[in-house]
């Protein structure tokens, strides 16, 4: 049985239909990458699924349980965290304090939340930076503050949300560690948005592709970037093409 499953999923907002028809499973410790152009609609699908947004129909299941147009308190509950493409924390709190509020979600004990919280950051790379306000880091380091409070819910699958946007080649690789990290040494289920083809392809064990709402395929990475319907809408000639050539140069 898959752990999460999407079943048919439309998201209608007014005339505008974000998610079309919109079918696909993940299995319990997958890896699997989410990509497509800008107002694709992969956010608003995260959304749905994570109870952000109500679905227009369809449904969706988490460990053959109906989530639809659950709350996303709800959600995160039942084991189903999420990341946001910008982070939104919290001006008045600091690292440690901004990821204790994931560590509240198991627990009420304000110890055992900060325990939790010095924990994840330790994980994560973040130790003796817990005092600082989250505003004063680097990007790279925000964003790993964000997915530190998703992991402090104790998630078993976890939605990232374009951790790689603005980060350098650098930060990108130290990403792709950390994201490792979470799938093989939490044994966490991931599924990631991105923009970043060296990140998706490097990690993703599967990927789909969604276009205007549609899904249009859905495919091990060495199919998905010779898909014509893909290189078309998204990857573009010239990704094709480099992919081709570094291929026949290997």
């Amino acid at each position: 049985m898959p752990i999460l499953e999407v079943q048919d999923l439309v998201k209608d907002f007014g005339g505008l239909r974000a998610n079309n028809h919109v079918s696909f499973s993940v299995e319990k410790g997958e890896l699997l990458g989410l990509i497509g152009p800008n107002g694709a609609g992969k956010s608003t699908l995260f959304n749905c699924i994570a109870g952000v947004y109500h679905v227009t129909s369809g449904k969706v299941f988490f460990e053959g349980q109906d989530i639809t147009n659950r709350r996303p308190y709800e959600v995160s509950r039942l084991g189903l965290a999420r990341t946001f493409q910008i982070f939104t924390a919290s001006g008045d709190l600091t690292v440690i304090e901004n990821v204790m509020v994931g560590s509240f979600l198991r627990t009420r004990s304000r110890k055992a939340a900060k325990n939790k919280a010095e924990e994840i950051l330790d994980f994560m790379g973040l130790s003796g930076q817990e005092d600082q306000w989250v505003s004063e880091l680097p990007v790279a380091a925000q964003k790993r503050v964000a997915m530190a409070t998703a992991l402090a819910t104790q998630p078993r699958v976890l939605l990232l949300d374009e951790v790689a946007a603005g980060l350098n080649p650098t930060e990108i690789e130290q990403t792709i560690n950390v994201i490792r990290q979470i799938h093989f040494d939490m044994g966490v289920t991931v599924v990631l948005i991105e923009h970043v083809m060296e990140l998706v392809m490097n990690l993703s064990q599967r990927v789909i592709v969604l276009d205007s709402g549609t899904l249009i395929a859905n495919g091990k990475p060495e199919n998905i970037r010779q898909n014509p319907e893909v290189i078309k809408a998204y990857l573009g000639e010239r990704y094709a093409a480099q992919i081709t050539s570094s291929g026949e140069s290997a």
